[in-house]
């Protein structure tokens, strides 16, 4: 078959035109992200219970929505937070590839189903369940530049215009503005007033229900008619609700006999505010609106990227006079600047590999042939990828750089094969070809079978783990059988023509290098011959070699992903409890002041009175985005994001009275806000909060005091400053005081009553009861409210309750049913997350009381799930190479001579990430499992000869072994050295997406080196003793040995 397309050579050229123009059309349509869809789906539940604090949130709506919702059909994990301004949030995560839209009719089937059991207010609010992500995508920024706009009107500029656009650009889940000041028709009463004249919140509540309403009139005219000949029909309008502030001041609110009106004017103001005074988004030190952009799960990110700039630019030309918006945070620029590196990466290794080709062949010629190999390859395997339904991500790119000195393997194999052929028995290109096929075509399908035999059970791993090594392990395999293809079809038609016997006579430099090669050669096979006669000793270093191995691989720190220079970073700010937002700010705006001194530093984005952690409101926290300047303008090792970022820290440590962690979000966006471990500690017993944070906190000083770990921090307070108010029930009913009229004026003046909506600027909001703030400043201001018995007597609010000073939680969390509160930790310099996570574990089991339990969540789910997938996968890989190794020779000896070269470079691939400080992640297994195939590729190279030589030559078992090595190794070297070239840009990666790129390139350079430099000592001295072995407990048909 081979033979056919060297004596049709168009044909064989017409088939790889026709394979590179197909993945050129792929490569041109081909979606481009960081990462493919590998996070679990999240399906979040939310609902609003305005006044309420959070121990009742979560009494009255997390419980009976939690209790449906466990179990359903996919679910891993859910979680919860109950926040004392009344907002519920409750994230349900779903198993890697499960269906979204799916997820969503599931959840909101059981949320239906708890429903009837839920407060009326909850009822009203609504309870939204909707796909999401867990981290902000984008981040829209629109601010006042000459700050003739304040907060409160950009907040709403935002959401009346631009917020509602944003949402229908095609991936995005929800828009959500962190400092939401929308507008509420804000009735600000007098409780004094409204004492002296008799007049409870309930009145006013009732009035305004009673005013502020819609109600169809009918029309006028409307059959049947009166007469035969009525002329019109008209429809009746009435006012309806009502619209201005002095429309509601008008409300009457109390009339009596003598028609004396009591007017919402006479008992406190009316202005139009803002729904909520907790959170406020500022941009460097201005006002501004922040609309956080979260991706849909499967949706594109360059896509949403591309969308929301095209439709900011759009809504630009509308903006009124004062107003400009910002991309302040864009996760998709760190994408396009990394993919870019790596494009550039894979660039200068095709030039790395061809420079090495020339080297090494020694004519252009000739190296055209080999090189041709890669455009092809690389560039036919994204029509294959778009087939299956692959992105151009970080994976798939690094797996195509990885696979350029692998593709050119098999067309060197040719074109070194058929030069030999020419000089040594004088053929022609055509002659010399066809021989050299019969000879190489069994080693080039053997060499393609075992990388497939390497990557066929990794593309099979299930979870998250299995979807990111599929990448690679898909990537890789079809590029290698495409050149495996051209290596059948291409190479040789072009070696028949392009090839001449004899070649250009190499230069002095090159003339130089064939010396020393043949020197190396020479040396080589002497060193081989003495570890043979020295075979003992030989096997007991290769003993040393596998201990080493699996000491490095003992201790070695172990991660899931490196970490990433993704160009912004995030500071979370938290006050003492109970500090006002007014506190808030004014750090929060001392800690911009100081972090945009910082070199390297393009701008901040902050928003006083949201926990980023927490993702809740709380006036006593801040969050910032740092975001940095260009890579391109960061390319000092002091300008790294992690360096910047260490400075920042130190700055903001000088403020007094505040706890300021700087963090950056995981590798994978997708999987959470902040790296790091996260650890849910879990109540059992449900005991109270204060005990829960006992435990958590003992259980952190612990974790701090152990080296693995650097800090250790939780969101989650139990003493924050409360007011706790007992009912006096008896004095309640002596009184003739409806106890319903106590729990509604507490909740009115406190924390403000949602009574119903008005309609302005074609919107409904909400129309909200609460007291002026000098008449809930403090504690004591509750003795100025009055409630009404059932006989009209205006009574005392303070004689009917007792008031305290307690401590008690902002906010309660849950974790699978449980009361929970969640630890975050960040692995201590020198150890990996993984080291971090045992280490966690390790103190949890030995010291936490009976009652509680604890488990993972966000990526560190992810990495403990994948737990001991790498061993098995490598084992899995060693496994399948070695039977269809089994296969190929028909011999249970002779493969073991291949894979016992597999731990040369398992040891070069652990020592160089060791040496250069790296861990063992995902991209250092994959390099690993990658080195099962390229040293078993080369270890092919030499048995295969070796083999030949000793059975149907009958040279002698050390002849045909050193023959073998001294005959295969300038191949192994052109082979090796392309590959190890084609992986140096990895190694010395910088900017965007360097620490993936090192990560797979340290384990990739080291284990090549090895297995070429120890591997060609290796292979010849196990095969020899396995090809005895075999020969004296075997039947072997060995031709007449030959006799010297």
């Amino acid at each position: 078959m081979v033979e056919y397309f060297i004596r049709r050579p168009k044909f064989a050229i017409v088939l790889s035109i026709i394979m590179t123009i197909i993945g050129l059309i792929a490569l041109l349509k081909a979606p481009v992200e960081q990462y493919p869809n590998v996070a679990p789906p999240e399906i979040e539940v939310s609902t609003e219970f305005t006044g309420a604090n959070a121990e009742v949130l979560r009494d009255t709506v997390a419980t009976e929505i939690e209790k449906e919702v466990n179990g359903v059909e996919g679910m891993i994990y859910m979680r919860s937070k109950s926040a004392s301004d009344g907002n519920y949030i409750l994230t349900v995560a779903f198993e890697v590839g499960f269906d979204a839209d799916k997820a969503q009719i599931l959840v909101q089937n059981r949320v239906n189903r708890a429903m009837a059991k839920l407060p009326e207010e909850v009822k009203r609010s609504g309870v939204k369940v909707e796909k999401t992500a867990s981290n902000i995508m984008m981040a829209v920024m629109v601010h006042s530049p000459d700050q003739s706009k304040d907060g409160l009107f950009l907040n709403n500029y935002a959401n009346m215009n631009i917020k509602d656009e944003l949402a229908r650009v095609n991936g995005v889940s929800k828009v959500r503005n962190i400092g939401d000041m929308e507008y509420a028709m804000r009735i600000w009463l007098d409780p004094l007033k409204m004492a002296s004249l008799g007049i409870v919140p309930e009145d006013v509540a009732s009035a305004i229900g009673e005013q502020n309403v819609i109600r169809p009139a009918g029309s006028v005219g409307a059959a049947p008619y009166a007469t035969e000949t009525s002329p019109f029909q008209m429809v009746v309008r009435t006012e309806g609700r009502l619209r201005h502030e002095q429309q509601f001041e008008d409300i009457v609110v109390k009339a009596d006999t003598s028609g004396k009106l009591v007017r919402i004017s006479d008992l406190g103001r009316v202005e139009l505010g803002s729904q909520q005074y907790i959170v406020k988004a500022m941009y460097d030190q201005s006002d501004a609106a922040l609309l956080a952009i979260y991706q849909a799960p499967g949706a594109n990110a360059l896509e949403i990227s591309e969308g929301i700039y095209a439709k900011m630019e759009e809504l630009k030309s509308r903006f009124p006079q004062g107003i400009d918006y910002q991309i302040p945070y864009n996760q998709t620029e760190f994408v396009k600047v990394s993919i870019a590196e790596v494009m550039e990466t894979l660039v200068i290794a095709i030039i790395l590999v061809t420079a090495v080709t020339y080297i090494f062949l020694q004519d252009w010629r000739t190296t055209i042939i080999p090189v041709i190999a890669i455009p092809v390859s690389v560039i036919a395997t994204f029509a294959v990828m778009q087939a299956m339904g692959m992105s151009m991500n970080m994976l798939t790119l690094l797996g195509l750089v990885l696979s350029i000195g692998a593709v050119v393997d098999a067309a060197i194999i040719v074109v070194e094969n058929v030069e030999r052929l020419m000089a040594e028995e004088d053929l022609s290109a055509m002659d010399a070809t066809i021989k050299a096929m019969q000879e190489v075509t069994g080693p080039i399908l053997a060499s393609a079978l075992v990388l497939f035999a390497v990557f066929g059970p990794v593309t099979m791993m299930p979870g998250l783990t299995g979807q990111l090594y599929q990448q690679f392990g898909i990537t890789l395999s079809v590029s290698i059988a495409i050149s495996t293809v051209n290596a059948l079809t291409l190479t040789p038609a072009l070696a028949a023509i392009l090839m001449r016997p004899g070649g250009p006579k190499p230069g002095k430099w090159l003339q130089a290098f064939n010396k020393y090669l043949d020197k190396a050669t020479a040396g080589l096979g002497n060193t081989v011959t003495l570890m043979i006669k020295r075979l003992t000793l030989s096997m007991i270093g290769f003993g040393v070699m596998i201990i080493a191995i699996v000491l490095m691989g003992y201790k070695m720190p172990s991660g899931f992903l490196p970490d990433e220079d993704s160009g912004n970073f995030f500071v979370n700010i938290e006050l003492p409890q109970a500090a006002s937002l007014a506190r808030t700010e004014q750090i929060t705006r001392d800690a911009i002041e100081m972090v945009l001194q910082e070199q390297g530093v393009a701008s901040v984005v902050s928003a006083p009175g949201f926990s980023l952690l927490g993702n809740a409101a709380a006036s006593n926290s801040a969050m910032m985005i740092v975001n940095l300047d260009h890579w391109s303008e960061r390319t000092d090792a002091n300008l790294h994001m992690k360096a910047i970022m260490g400075r920042v820290q130190d700055k903001l440590n000088q403020i007094k009275n505040a706890d300021i962690i700087s963090f950056f979000a995981p590798p994978i966006p997708a999987l959470g806000m902040n790296s790091g471990f996260e650890m849910r500690l879990e109540d059992t017993l449900g005991r109270s909060p204060a005990e829960l944070a006992a435990v958590g906190d003992e259980l952190m000083a612990k974790a701090m005091a152990h080296p693995a770990i650097d800090f250790t921090y939780t969101m989650f307070r139990a003493n924050t400053p409360q007011v706790e108010v007992k009912l006096k029930r008896d004095k309640i009913k002596s009184t003739n005081v409806d106890l319903q009229s106590v729990y509604m004026t507490l909740q009115t003046y406190l924390g403000g009553l949602y009574v119903n909506d008005f309609t302005e600027f074609g919107r409904n909001y909400k129309v909200f009861l609460q007291s002026e703030a000098q008449s809930r400043s403090d504690s004591s201001d509750i003795s100025s409210y009055y409630v009404r018995s059932n006989d009209g007597k205006m009574v005392p609010l303070n004689s009917l309750i007792e008031i305290s000073n307690v401590l008690g939680a902002e906010a309660v969390e849950r974790f699978n049913l449980y009361s929970s509160l969640m630890i975050n930790g960040v692995a201590a310099p020198g150890y990996s997350s993984g080291q971090a996570v045992a280490a966690m574990a390790s103190i949890a089991d030995s010291s936490l009381p009976s009652g509680y339990k604890y488990d993972w969540s966000g990526l560190t789910y992810q990495e403990q799930k994948a737990g001991n997938a790498a061993p098995i996968m490598f084992g899995m890989a060693m496994l399948f190479t070695f039977l269809f190794l089994v296969a190929q020779y028909e011999s249970w000896v002779t493969p073991l001579a291949i894979i016992l070269c597999v731990p040369t470079a398992v040891f070069g691939a652990l020592f160089h990430t060791w040496i250069m400080g790296g861990d063992i992640n995902i991209y250092t297994q994959v390099g690993l499992v990658l080195m099962v195939g390229m040293a078993s590729r080369n270890a092919i190279l030499i048995v295969e000869f070796a083999k030949e030589l000793r059975e149907t030559q009958g040279v002698s078992i050390v002849d045909a072994a050193v023959s073998a090595t001294k005959l295969r190794f300038r191949a192994v070297l052109m082979t090796a050295f392309s590959f190890i070239l084609g992986v140096v840009p990895l190694v010395i990666a910088t900017g965007a997406g360097d620490g993936a790129r090192r990560a797979v390139g340290y384990s990739t350079f080291g284990g090549m080196l090895a297995a070429t430099v120890l591997g060609c000592l290796v292979v010849p001295v196990v095969w020899v003793m396995l090809q005895r072995m075999r020969e004296r407990f075997g039947k072997v048909n060995i031709a007449a040995e030959k006799v010297a």
